[in-house]
Parts: structure tokens; sequence; C-alpha cells
């Protein structure tokens, strides 16, 4: 996750804020990965999840959604992290609004642009492509891209069955978002 030649660090405590989760996907009770994890971090920054993000998508993050959800009057207020949910989420956060066709144009005036990025434990990467039709969202692909990548990783890694699995991973998806803004930090 690093780049080679240069020290990690370890995770930012200001970058752990849930402020830049990319909801690629609906998510609701027994889903996990960074996606979740972020989702967490924002729950808990917010007020809603009095416990640290675990990347797991249990009953407090359902109960957590759905206490938000009725707060930004979302119906239904389920507790699933729904299309609804995610696109007031990427609004409120001025993120590229989930949901939206990405590929290709019928004005033929915009081009796709894609990013790659990959992360890597153990010899093994794990890879991800996200594209936007505009040169200002690299940005936001890069971090999509790197988002669902890294948290890839950190499952590979760390399975659950594993001796120190759920804690080791705990301990990888701290790293995200601070790895994520260092290596999209060349298209800002």
């Amino acid at each position: 996750m690093a780049k080679k030649g240069r020290a990690f660090k370890g995770p930012d405590p200001k970058s752990l804020r849930g402020d830049a989760c990319y909801f690629y996907r609906d998510m609701g009770a027994g889903s996990y990965g960074g996606d979740v994890n972020c989702l967490q971090q924002f729950l808990n920054r917010k007020g809603y999840l009095k416990e640290d993000p675990t990347g797991y998508y249990g009953e407090k993050t359902e109960q957590a959604v759905s206490s938000w959800q009725k707060s930004n009057s979302i119906k239904p207020a389920n507790g699933v992290l729904g299309l609804a949910s995610r696109v007031l989420y990427a609004k409120k956060q001025r993120l590229p609004v989930p949901g939206r066709e990405d590929f290709g144009s019928t004005s033929g005036e915009s081009k796709k642009v894609c990013i790659d990025v990959c992360s890597e434990f153990g010899g093994v990467q794990d890879c991800e492509t996200r594209c936007v039709r505009s040169e200002k969202d690299k940005v936001h692909a890069c971090k999509e891209s790197c988002q669902i990548a890294f948290s890839a990783a950190c499952d590979r890694a760390y399975p659950p069955s594993a001796p120190g699995g759920p804690e080791n991973y705990k301990l990888c998806l701290k790293y995200l978002s601070q790895s994520c803004e260092e290596t999209c930090a060349v298209y800002r």
C-alpha cells in the first residue's frame, strides 16, 4: 500500500472521519468491507454509532443507519444503505452521486476517463478500475478505486477465520483513508 522507498507512518486520525466514502453498492446487515468501515466512521463522528468501526455491518450499524435515515427524512428508514441514502450522503459530502451511468456519452462532448488503483499485501495485488466522464472527477474515481482495492486486500490478507484476523482486519482498514489520500494526491 505504501510506495516503495517510502515509510508509511500509520493512520492519521484526522483522515478517519468518514467524510469521503464512496458507496458504490447497497449495504445492509452482513455486508463488510472498507466502505462499511468508512460508513461507520461517518456514523460514529455524527453521533449515531457509539462503537469503533469494524468493517462489518451488524445490528448496531443497521440501527445507526436507520437513525441517520430518520433524521434526514429518508423513507423507508430501514437501516439498509440503499440508493436514496447513498445519493443523499454523496450530495451532502459534495461527492459524485452514485447510481449514474458513468460509461459512454450520447452527446459526444465528454470522454470517459478511467483510473486503475492496485493494493498489494503478501505479493498479491487487488486492483480496481473506476471511470468518470469528467477530468475534474479523476480524484473521485481514484479514491473509489482505492477504497475498493484496499479493502479487498485487507479482506484477503486478514480473513476472520485466521488467528487475530478480525483485529488485524480492523487495523488494516485504519490505513485505508490516509493511503488513498496519498495515492490519489496526484489527481488534485
